[in-house]
């Protein structure tokens, strides 16, 4: 494919439209009278395939650098400050990657000396900043003239141009043992930047940026849209069905002869099981993102993971960065920036959102819809397994096969496509488009490829097999720390080898790139089904014991036969012992909270109440009670025979109070709990010491961490006794043969503390109709002095 001879892809001194910073596009139009054609890429580049094709490639990667620079509408623009501060202005990225041309051939000895060495120092390394609050302030000063840099770049084109049509090296192969490799890697690097650059554009305000006027078609809907409430089936598609795919084994890792340029965390050799899973057909959409937005989503704290709602409040975002308010808070009216302009919101486009927001989405949509099986992100192995079946074959690639090279079609000159084959990358178009857009792959997914990056489950790690590649020796090797989130699949302006079906990407769960999301559920395995069984029971045995009412735990016809035993009601017995005994009414916490009667009743006197429990489930329950005001669940009444109940909790209850963390009783200074267990005027440990392994190591904690419970704070014990070894050693039972004897030993432990109250609490546990276990839980209450 030959790209003409258009203003955007002369050499520089042939153009003078990259003269002025302030001369657009649209002016080089008016000026000539013709139109230039829309810019494209040229796929990924063959390394068998020549000097021409070399040339050639180089002039079009650069070619499209200028063509999106075309986009700045003034010299002020290449200076602005992104809004979030966390990246240079765009006079940097103008350079970057011309200066890294030449810091990489001269590390490959291809040329001798540098050309500006200032400005090969200046710019030479971009921003990946640590957190969202990592700014970097006080450089404006530091950047030179545009027309400083415009003249730089264009030494830079003629040097590496002459270079590549006199250098001998250039006659043979290139392979990444040889100095070549540092130019091709000079081109990938320049269209990584390509993509970045034209975020941070979409990030500007929209009077900076206009479309250039050879850019690939932007497919917005021809007809209005509406700026809040989309219909589904009318604004966006109505279904998005989670589609099967069954266990399987992949291969990872490109193969090292593969004649193409590869970063170095694209190399190495791996094979994966992947479990069977469900994955959305389509990714989400901004139609479907909008019920989370309205729902308040952004607000709840539930949805998000620490690191996420911290992320959240310090940007006090309430809906994705690109949807432009377009009606007063609270209405819910959004425009859509793109990378150009704003415009009318295209519902059936997917969101672009961050890592954390796409997390958070998942969890609301758990939520809502009720799964057992909560929805997640992909992960690495289950993207390839999503792909066409016959790419796995690529990892067989050698010399001999190249009827192979065919399966990467980013390598393949568009007149070899199949016909009909469409995916958005490679600048087919300029813009994200529909969802449904593109036919689906012949497991029934869209865009496994393009459209917009897909964030992935896993941190960003190396290959087994990876190698540093010299040339560039902290290209991957410094985000290989858990703090990096892989995206796969590409965008629509992905080209050259971020297009390829070897490129393994990565950015902090908090930056934003042309990214979005689909979501994925694990396929349970019998013993999963099992498991679920038993724990569905157990939580709707632990429903009825915390809200269910009097006349619901009992039978009726049986206690007008031959009555019950005089019991209390067990929850709110220990809610009155906290309520009784605790001085202050700051924080109290409900360790063992199980599915959060007690919580709920403590948020009655107490301004701030965290329940931990172990179970997910239980407190997965408890979340959707706070989110919610109610839960149904289902009494086994005999055999066959269950009666439908519904745990709903008081309006008079300030449920924004409660806090419930998954978390282990025994490790309250584990790192995902740190901040949040400190400074309670009282804890309750309800039926709770005798299922832990080491009941004398969680009450430790209270003695020897001054900081968890305040002075004068109470420690409520309330414990049947009922040790048994599948849960405890028993050498770790806190037992005794008198009520004395087992107060003696929690008073050994407890140093520091005093015994206030002492009492007995009779209770029984429904199992059906006819099933009842009755128990005396012994009541200790402590005060720290």
């Amino acid at each position: 494919m030959k790209i003409p001879a258009t203003e955007t892809n002369k050499p520089p001194e042939s153009r003078s439209a990259t003269r002025s910073a302030t001369r657009s596009a649209t002016q080089v139009i008016s000026k000539s009278g013709v139109a230039p054609k829309p810019a494209s890429s040229l796929r990924l580049l063959n390394l068998n395939a020549g000097r021409d094709a070399i040339l050639h490639y180089f002039e079009n990667t650069w070619a499209l650098t200028e063509t999106l620079f075309s986009a700045l509408t003034s010299e002020e623009a290449y200076y602005l400050r992104p809004y979030h501060k966390t990246r240079h202005p765009l006079i940097f990225y103008f350079a970057h990657p011309a200066t890294l041309y030449i810091n990489k051939l001269l590390v490959a000895g291809l040329i001798k000396e540098p050309i500006n060495a200032h400005f090969e120092i200046l710019f030479e390394t971009g921003v990946d900043e640590m957190s969202w609050d990592d700014l970097h302030e006080g450089d404006q000063g530091i950047w030179p003239p545009l027309q400083e840099v415009i003249d730089y770049r264009a030494t830079v084109y003629q040097l590496v141009r002459n270079l590549i049509q006199t250098h001998p090296i250039f006659d043979k192969p290139i392979t990444m043992d040889s100095p070549g490799w540092a130019l091709v890697m000079g081109f990938e690097h320049e269209r990584i930047h390509l993509e970045t650059s034209s975020v941070l554009m979409r990030e500007l305000p929209a009077q900076h940026v206009r479309t250039p006027a050879n850019w690939p078609q932007v497919m917005l809907r021809a007809e209005p849209q509406p700026n809040t409430k989309p219909q589904p089936g009318v604004h966006y598609p109505s279904q998005n069905p989670m589609i099967a795919v069954a266990q399987s084994s992949v291969r990872l890792g490109k193969p090292r002869d593969w004649p193409s340029f590869g970063w170095d965390n694209e190399y190495g050799a791996d094979k994966r099981q992947t479990a069977a899973f469900k994955a959305s057909q389509r990714l989400i959409s901004n139609g479907e993102f909008y019920e989370f937005v309205a729902s308040g989503g952004y607000l709840d704290d539930q949805f998000w993971n620490e690191q996420g709602r911290d992320w959240r409040r310090f940007r006090n975002i309430r809906w994705p960065t690109f949807w432009v308010q377009d009606g007063p808070v609270g209405s819910h009216r959004f425009k859509l920036r793109t990378t150009f302009s704003v415009e009318d919101m295209q519902w059936d486009w997917p969101v672009a959102v961050n890592y954390y927001e796409a997390k958070a989405y998942c969890a609301w949509r758990s939520a809502r819809d009720g799964v057992q099986t909560p929805y997640r992100l992909l992960q690495e192995t289950e993207h390839l397994a999503m792909r066409e079946p016959a790419l796995q074959q690529a990892a067989d690639w050698t010399p001999a096969k190249p009827e192979l090279l065919n399966l990467d079609r980013v390598m393949v000159d568009e007149a070899e496509l199949a016909a009909g084959y469409e995916v958005n990358n490679n600048l087919h178009f300029g813009s994200e488009s529909p969802v449904d857009r593109f036919a689906p792959n012949s497991l029934g997914f869209n865009d496994v490829f393009g459209n917009v990056w897909q964030w992935c489950e896993d941190t960003f790690h190396p290959l087994p097999g990876f190698r540093i590649h010299p040339h560039y020796v902290d290209f991957s090797t410094p985000c290989f720390d858990d703090r990096h989130q892989m995206m796969l699949g590409g965008s629509f302006i992905s080209t050259g080898d971020e297009a390829s079906m070897w490129s393994r990407f990565h950015f902090r769960p908090h930056f934003f790139q042309h990214a979005g999301f689909r979501i994925v559920q694990s396929e349970e395995t019998q013993a999963q089904k099992k498991d679920r069984y038993e724990t569905d029971a157990l939580l709707n045995q632990y429903m009825l014991f915390h809200w269910g009412s009097e006349a619901e735990q009992r039978d009726a016809q049986i206690s007008a036969r031959v009555g019950h035993p005089p019991v209390k009601m067990f929850v709110q017995a220990t809610v009155d012992l906290v309520n009784q005994f605790a001085k202050n009414t700051g924080r109290v916490l409900d360790l063992g909270c199980a599915v959060g009667r007690a919580s709920f009743e403590l948020a009655r006197t107490f301004n701030e109440v965290i329940g931990l429990d172990y179970s997910q489930s239980f407190i997965d329950a408890a979340n959707v009670l706070k989110a919610q005001g109610q839960l149904d669940y289902i009494r086994h009444d005999s055999g066959r025979f269950n009666t439908r109940l519904s745990a709903r909790v008081d309006s008079a209850i300030d449920v924004d109070r409660i806090q419930f963390v998954r978390g282990d009783a025994g490790a309250l200074h584990a790192p995902e709990l740190q901040g949040s267990m400190r400074g309670f005027d009282a804890a309750l440990l309800s039926n709770l010491m005798c299922r832990l392994p080491n009941p004398a190591a969680c009450l430790r904690q209270f003695v020897e961490d001054d900081t968890l419970l305040n002075k004068d704070g109470v420690l409520v014990l309330v414990s049947p006794n009922s040790w048994m070894e599948q849960y405890t050693a028993p050498d770790r039972f806190i037992d005794g043969d008198t009520n004395e004897a087992a107060l003696a030993k929690l008073g050994a432990i407890l140093q520091g503390f005093e015994l206030v109250h002492e009492t007995d609490l009779p209770f029984m546990i429904r199992e059906h109709r006819r099933k009842y276990e009755y128990i005396v839980s012994q009541v200790s209450v402590w005060r720290k002095k």
